[in-house]
């Protein structure tokens, strides 16, 4: 996939973000940005998991109240590996303790709970990752209209439910450790809105230390603003590279792809800290208000970092793959027998 195309992609899913249409979910899946990760032939458009992210990190960086991140990344997947059809309208996704019994006419019925799923008040469709008496399977059904309400940190809808039989169409899934891939799909997906929402506290905070002027002339040629400024530039790149090698590791099927994630995540959600401390002290304490758009990057980042596993827990997910390998620099270089002596 070349540089410009991506590059053409960000620019068009910026736009529309930008301009935030009344329909906007639906103007992203006349477009096709909705349906990704899903092949053509099961009506999506075909695109691959690198493209996906492109939507999901500029979704970050725009603070879009839409389930972009689990649509592309969690329900796509799981539709394309079931031969599920898309369905219509907006999808949000779930991989929790949810099992499925046949019931009449072909239909199945689902049972379990719903725990904190994002902007399922908003969503025509859940598609989750479900236990059958077969095996693994992917369930397509509407979303509850019965909900207990809930929100994180930055106020983005994070609800929860109890399906008692709920009538769904359950597609089989291949033999495989599904929780645990979509797990890592997570994380990447969280990992890339990370990077975005960091991207765009650095634009405001360079913006900011340009525009603003102390003693005469501006802040950005304060020195210590200088390097306060390139620390906070060097965090959001370790967190945008960090995130790209997570999905290019997931996209290719790669033996290191729990690492890469695992490290992605780790990275972007302990640096959201510094990142979000470092907007504000530049922007001199003014972003926090409900009102400023610095404030509302800095709160789903730090949102986010508690979503899909915090660092601590994907830190002890690399200590573990380390100690399972036996060999830490063959787990981090993939070349056994070139450890520097």
């Amino acid at each position: 996939m070349t540089g410009d195309h991506l590059r053409d992609l960000a620019e068009a899913v910026r736009a529309l973000l930008d301009a935030r249409p009344p329909a906007l979910w639906a103007r992203l899946e006349e477009l096709g940005f909705t349906s990704l990760t899903v092949p053509e032939h099961q009506g999506g458009s075909g695109g691959t998991l690198t493209d996906a992210a492109v939507v999901v990190r500029e979704a970050g960086a725009a603070g879009a109240a839409l389930p972009l991140a689990e649509a592309l990344f969690i329900a796509g997947p799981l539709l394309a590996a079931s031969g599920a059809a898309l369905p219509a309208g907006t999808v949000t996704a779930y991989t929790g303790d949810l099992v499925a019994q046949p019931g009449p006419g072909g239909r199945w019925r689902v049972t379990g709970p719903l725990i904190r799923v994002p902007w399922l008040r908003s969503a025509d469709h859940l598609v989750a990752l479900v236990s059958t008496p077969d095996g693994p399977g992917t369930a397509v059904l509407p979303a509850p209209a019965e909900l207990t309400p809930g929100e994180n940190l930055a106020g983005e809808e994070r609800d929860s439910a109890v399906l008692d039989g709920a009538e769904a169409a359950v597609t089989p899934l291949p033999p495989g450790p599904w929780r645990h891939e979509l797990e890592l799909h997570g994380a990447a997906a969280r990992a890339l809105q990370l990077a975005g929402a960091a991207r765009a506290v650095l634009t405001l905070t360079a913006r900011h230390v340009a525009d603003r002027v102390q003693f005469g002339r501006p802040l950005a040629r304060f020195q210590a603003v200088q390097h306060r400024l390139a620390r906070l530039a060097a965090d959001v790149i370790t967190v945008e590279v960090t995130a790209d090698a997570a999905v290019a590791a997931l996209r290719d099927g790669a033996q290191d792809r729990e690492l890469a994630v695992a490290s992605a995540k780790a990275e972007a959600s302990a640096l959201a800290r510094s990142v979000a401390a470092a907007g504000h002290q530049l922007h001199g304490a003014i972003g926090f208000t409900m009102e400023h758009r610095l404030g509302a990057c800095t709160r789903r980042l730090w949102a986010w970092r508690e979503e899909h596993g915090n660092e601590l827990y994907w830190q002890r997910t690399c200590a573990d793959l380390a100690r399972g390998s036996g060999d830490v620099w063959e787990l981090v270089t993939g070349e056994p027998g070139s450890r520097p002596h």
